[in-house]
């Protein structure tokens, strides 16, 4: 399934695992490169909607199916589509490996990660341990999937835990919320077509749910420290999968000279699909481009929490 990407190219992130990358690339000058971090249940193809703006603005994407996602069944024998990681740390590891390798395919050009929801959760994580760092101009931060909606209760708790011992990679089937992502009509639309076609996934790993909960509450615990790169982070206010207010207390400790922070009351979880998409692209542009005019500059490193 074609999502008007410019071309594809299957990137090596170990030496078991291969992960289809979706590349948008202008025909201009290349001014800089956004790497997509997608969410949970989601693919790379999803970045079709910002990287068909951002193309026209000189920015190249670069999205890879992340592990268990998307065409992963394709190239990894043995594979299958579901909501499953081993931990949060071979994300992060492997958000590394990918961001030194679209590095070597353009040296100097300036790079930021963009991500949403579970990648959102990926990005903090990264940013916060080996991606510290890392080369990287910024960070753009969509509905960070850094507490449920929806809780837990005790005894669920407790039985996952118990099974993530006996059978990790046992699936889960939540509830169901394709409808309550987005307002636009056409993209919901395609969403489903997506679960039809098999890119999308329905279920979850019983793992995934152990894993991402100790990872928020880590990211919780720890962004405080947050130090060195920009960010620009938006926040769904009627978002039924990640908690707004907590989202907005979080990136709210990030240092204030580095936030760039906007709150949509009206919008679902995908910001970046949302009908009001484009004033958000506009506002990420201009954040851009004032740090892609500050490259010639040498300012001092901002004073961060340590």
């Amino acid at each position: 399934m074609s999502f008007s990407e410019t071309s594809r190219e299957v990137f090596q992130v170990d030496e078991k695992t291969k992960l289809l990358t979706y590349i948008w690339m202008p025909k201009t000058k290349l001014r800089a490169v956004f790497i997509g971090i997608h969410g949970g249940m989601a693919h790379a193809g999803d970045w079709v909607t910002p990287a068909l703006f951002f193309i026209k603005k000189g920015i190249a994407t670069y999205a890879p199916d992340l592990r268990w996602h998307g065409t992963y069944p394709q190239y990894n024998p043995g594979g299958k589509v579901f909501f499953h990681i081993d931990s949060y740390d071979q994300y992060a590891s492997d958000a590394d490996t990918f961001v030194k390798w679209v590095a070597a395919k353009h040296p100097g050009v300036p790079i930021f990660i963009i991500s949403h929801s579970n990648g959102a959760l990926i990005s903090l994580y990264y940013g916060l341990t080996i991606g510290r760092d890392a080369d990287i101009k910024g960070f753009i931060i969509s509905s960070p999937w850094l507490k449920n909606m929806v809780e837990v209760s005790p005894i669920m708790l407790k039985l996952a835990k118990i099974l993530n011992k006996i059978a990790p990679t046992l699936p889960v089937k939540p509830e169901p919320l394709t409808d309550n992502l987005t307002h636009d009509k056409d993209i919901t639309a395609r969403h489903h077509a997506d679960e039809a076609a098999g890119l999308r996934g329905t279920t979850a790993s019983v793992r995934l749910g152990i894993e991402s909960m100790k990872t928020q509450e880590w990211v919780l615990n720890n962004i405080a420290f947050w130090k060195k790169f920009p960010v620009f982070a938006v926040v769904a206010g009627q978002d039924k999968l990640a908690d707004p207010d907590v989202s907005e207390a979080a990136l709210k400790k990030i240092p204030a000279n580095l936030l760039t922070y906007h709150r949509y009351a009206e919008n679902y979880h995908e910001n970046f699909n949302e009908v009001n998409r484009e004033k958000i692209f506009i506002q990420i542009s201009q954040w851009v481009d004032k740090l892609l005019s500050q490259k010639s500059e040498n300012p001092q490193k901002p004073k961060g929490k340590k």
